[in-house]
């Protein structure tokens, strides 16, 4: 068996994605769902969503819920990867029609102020669908990536290709430049400075930046890179929360937040709003097998944020 054969990354992408494409909507995504369900079983991290559930949940995360969220989990990553191969693939008008945007008219006053708009976001629910969020509200947005190209030498060819793909599909939508970790800082000070509003994921806790700070998160805290604050507090820009949350089929709905300056209280209030998602439907945050790595309890009797 050839490298890529073994990879299940390419059986999605280059086999599983085309034929559920041959589908009505709907199905494809009931498929996919049912796909991630079925492979759900026998995870390689079946147990570390478990722990991660636990850990959050305490009492409330028992073994009978943590079964029912590795499920859950790994149909919605399911179809978040057919959300990679309709962006990528769809004719538009189609995929910015799966999304539903609350406070439309909020969000697109804000960037029109013309001072710049850091929108905030998190490894959310469909998380890549803020593309097509951003076309429907007729904003063209510059957005910050981790690093996918020929540098990620930590990444796979297939990681890489997948990568860099969804980052072509998210330019498409969002209509902006595409900045990666890895570049200089000053594009991201630039697009602020023309007015422009740029997307960047606050939980992107793998940085290497040494510069962090903890953040209340529920009844604990994550460690987090303080880039974000430092490029707030440099351009004046004010900031906003996003999170794409999944409607449990192809529908996704963009939930809007203003957020307080200065900027650390500005972050503090997105990661309390994000906390409160991640608690009511925990299976929708990415980063739920990372948890032990990342997130540390205030207390042990605490489990509600």
């Amino acid at each position: 068996m050839t490298a890529r054969a073994a990879d299940p990354l390419w059986w999605r992408y280059r086999v599983g994605n085309p034929a559920l494409a041959a589908l009505l909507v709907a199905w494809q995504y009931r498929c996919a769902e049912r796909w991630g369900r079925w492979r759900a079983h026998g995870a390689p991290d079946a147990d570390a969503i478990r722990q991660g559930a636990g850990a959050l949940l305490g009492a409330a995360g028992g073994s009978d819920r943590g079964a029912a969220i590795v499920r859950r989990y790994h149909g919605l990553q399911s179809r978040i990867r057919l959300d990679d191969h309709r962006m990528a693939h769809a004719a538009m008008p189609a995929v910015v029609a799966q999304v539903e945007v609350q406070d439309a008219k909020v969000i697109a006053r804000k960037a029109a102020e013309g001072r710049g708009l850091i929108i905030l976001t998190a490894h959310y629910g469909r998380l890549g669908m803020i593309g097509p969020a951003m076309r429907r509200l007729g904003l063209s947005s510059a957005f910050l990536s981790a690093t996918v190209d020929e540098r990620a030498t930590a990444l796979s060819p297939m990681q890489r290709w997948v990568g860099y793909r969804n980052g072509q599909s998210l330019q498409r939508f969002a209509g902006g430049q595409w900045i990666m970790a890895d570049d200089p800082a000053t594009r991201l000070r630039a697009v602020l400075r023309r007015g422009e509003p740029l997307i960047v994921v606050i939980d992107a806790f793998s940085s290497r930046s040494p510069q962090r700070d903890a953040f209340r998160f529920g009844p604990g805290t994550l460690s987090i890179p303080t880039g974000v604050v430092r490029l707030a507090q440099a351009t004046g820009a004010p900031m906003a929360l996003a999170l794409l949350h999944d409607l449990g089929d192809e529908r996704v709905q963009m939930r809007y937040w203003d957020l307080a300056q200065p900027p650390q209280q500005a972050v503090q209030q997105a990661f309390d709003a994000v906390a409160q998602a991640v608690w009511a439907e925990p299976w929708q945050w990415w980063l739920l097998p990372h948890v032990p790595a990342l997130w540390r309890p205030l207390g042990a009797d605490a489990a509600t944020p």
